[in-house]
């Protein structure tokens, strides 16, 4: 049997029970997955989304995907927005929470419900069912839905497009319902993982609880001599054949490809090694048993959450450094921290200036009270040893990195870095010389002259982008040791996601939603911001309506360096969209003294 349980056998029986009501009451029938009282999942309904959906494809690459699906279905009838909701919860019903969070799973369904005006019961007990999902899948799921929820239509419209007891022959039969998988998959024209989730939760005792082919494939290698037919050409056969063989041999208990060590180290993919020019070592990859669970990040919100939460995990595991970029607000020093909070590792936090030299981030000589010399510790080196000379390992978060000058600060760290010891030019009280040195060339006790840089220490870096092209640049040398994670702005606002950092916020009863989500739209239409500053604009407003001034507090500060124009410009829309909101006088005077510049004239 390849149902999946993680805890105690049986605590995801309510993924299979939903996918049961999928098969039996939407599939075999036509009703309703929410509401099995009405009729829904008929060939006409399915044939309607397919012509919006599938067949009217939209490439802009401006758009966001659920902004696409939003125009997709605009004019649509209510029932045909009800039926792309559930088509939606099928699509997240097999993600665990680490691949994608109840939350966004929620909020997801919550939009659709309202494009359409369609009745949205939030406690409705197949939401619930959606929490912990059974298993994993990779960045491809989320990136191209768009693929992944045209087959799940194309497979729903293939099983209409059967008398009843054709339905039942396919949906109880494991390897007929794989002939329909594979013929749906010809249709669409790509590889998608959504077949091999189909597979599993409609049979879940014949298909593996896995997404990827290629895993498939690696544990069809592994275990050959398990399979009895070796002509056998369907993977899933063999795969049931090997499952049959470990499950008899009775020392694998239960048999799961991933969850069971013994097992999966038989087959587990091994990291492509591409050859170097030069080989240099690197920082080693953090300990793979950590996690890290943005939907447990308190405050903060992330768009495509479990992208970015796939690339930080990537990028540590990989044993790169990490520099999070995006625009001012976005979140990113806070993430930096929570990071290092939630692997369990203590951490710095300082924020770089265009002043610092080795000085500041090595150490150096300083006088005592007598007028003696001794070295004091800077920045980097306090994250390897303290004061009483004990030895740590304390992860540094460099706040507005690209505000040093990276190779004048760095020094001999990056010699460090590289795999190389090296010896400071200044000595201890005891005359003993300083040595900056990696772990790898440790040989017996660390002793008090020594910095030892762990195998697994990490710098996190922050960038705001605005500041990219008037800040110090970075070398190769520096960059190519780090791995650059976009933490950006949520390209499309809505009401609905200003009341979702709201929520986070904990800003109760805000009645100014719609200007909030009017302002921060006009807003990025003219420098990118993040949720951080319309946060304060919330808290300021949320006793009064004073606008005009969180505007000069909070917004036009952050204009410094635009184009006049821009800046008038922006004033005067300000008093089209908000209109008595506004006092816009106030506003052209602040520019005016703020920036210098004359805003009298007509914009």
């Amino acid at each position: 049997m390849a149902k999946v349980f993680y805890d105690v056998i049986g605590d995801r029986d309510n993924v299979y029970n939903a996918a049961n009501e999928w098969k039996e009451n939407c599939l075999l029938q036509d009703r309703s997955l929410f509401n099995e009282n009405h009729t829904l999942w008929t060939l006409e309904n399915l044939k309607l989304l397919k012509n919006r959906f599938n067949d009217s494809p939209m490439y802009s690459g401006q758009l966001t995907f659920d902004k696409k699906f939003e125009m997709q279905l605009q004019g649509a009838p209510q029932v045909i927005y009800q039926l792309a909701m559930e088509i939606m919860y099928v699509y997240y019903l097999f993600p665990y929470s680490k691949t994608v969070s109840y939350r966004t799973k929620l909020l997801k369904l919550k939009d659709i419900a309202s494009w359409g005006e369609v009745p949205y019961d939030n406690k409705h007990p197949l939401l619930k069912d959606l929490e912990l999902g059974i298993g994993a899948t990779g960045t491809y799921y989320n990136t191209a839905k768009f693929e992944e929820i045209s087959y799940i239509i194309q497979f729903a419209t293939t099983i209409k497009l059967m008398s009843v007891e054709e339905r039942h022959n396919v949906l109880d039969d494991p390897w007929e319902l794989k002939k329909v998988i594979a013929d749906t998959k010809n249709i669409i024209g790509k590889n998608v993982q959504v077949q091999h989730i189909i597979s599993h939760l409609i049979a879940p005792d014949y298909f593996e609880c896995m997404a990827s082919a290629t895993h498939k494939s690696l544990i069809v290698k592994s275990f050959y001599d398990s399979i009895r037919n070796e002509n056998e050409p369907d993977i899933d056969k063999k795969l049931y054949e090997i499952r049959e063989t470990l499950e008899a041999d009775g020392q694998y208990n239960p048999v799961n490809f991933y969850h069971n060590k013994m097992i999966y180290d038989m087959w587990k993919p091994n990291p492509k090694k591409n050859p170097k020019i030069i080989p240099q070592p690197l920082p080693q990859p953090v300990d793979d048993n950590f996690d890290l669970n943005i939907s447990t990040l308190g405050n903060l919100v992330f768009e495509n959450e479990g992208i970015l939460l796939n690339q930080i995990q990537t990028a540590l595991k990989s044993g790169k450094h990490i520099i999070l970029t995006g625009p001012p607000g976005t979140g990113k020093s806070k993430l930096a921290t929570e990071i290092c909070n939630q692997i369990g590792i203590s951490n710095k936090l300082v924020t770089a200036t265009s002043n610092w030299t080795t000085y500041d981030t090595i150490g150096g000589y300083k006088p005592t009270k007598n007028g003696e010399l001794y070295f004091d510790s800077g920045i980097f080196l306090e994250c390897f040893k303290n004061k009483e000379f004990i030895n740590l390992n304390e992860w540094l978060i460099i706040d507005e990195i690209n505000r040093a000058d990276i190779d004048k600060a760095f020094g001999p760290l990056f010699s460090v870095l590289s795999g190389d010891e090296v010896t400071l030019s200044y000595e201890m009280k005891d005359g003993t010389p300083i040595i900056l040195k990696p772990e790898s060339k440790v040989n017996g006790d660390i002793q008090k002259n020594e910095f030892v840089v762990p195998n697994d220490w990490r710098i996190i870096g922050t960038m705001n982008t605005i500041d990219k092209s008037s800040l110090f640049e970075m070398s190769y040398a520096f960059m190519r040791r780090f791995a650059f994670i976009p933490v950006g702005v949520p390209k499309y606002i809505s009401p609905r996601l200003v009341d979702e950092y709201l929520d986070a916020w904990s800003i109760q009863n805000y009645i100014h939603t719609e200007t909030l989500t009017t302002l921060w739209e006009l807003i990025n239409q003219y420098r990118k911001i993040g949720p951080a500053i319309v946060r304060d604009i919330a808290n300021y407003t949320a006793e009064s309506e004073d606008f005009t001034s969180a505007i000069i507090l909070y917004v036009l500060p952050q204009f410094e360096g635009l184009n006049d124009y821009k800046i008038k410009d922006f004033v005067a829309q300000l008093s089209v969209k908000l209109g008595d909101l506004i006092a816009e006088d106030l506003l052209k005077d602040f520019i005016e003294d703020f920036f210098q510049i004359g805003v009298v004239d007509e914009v």
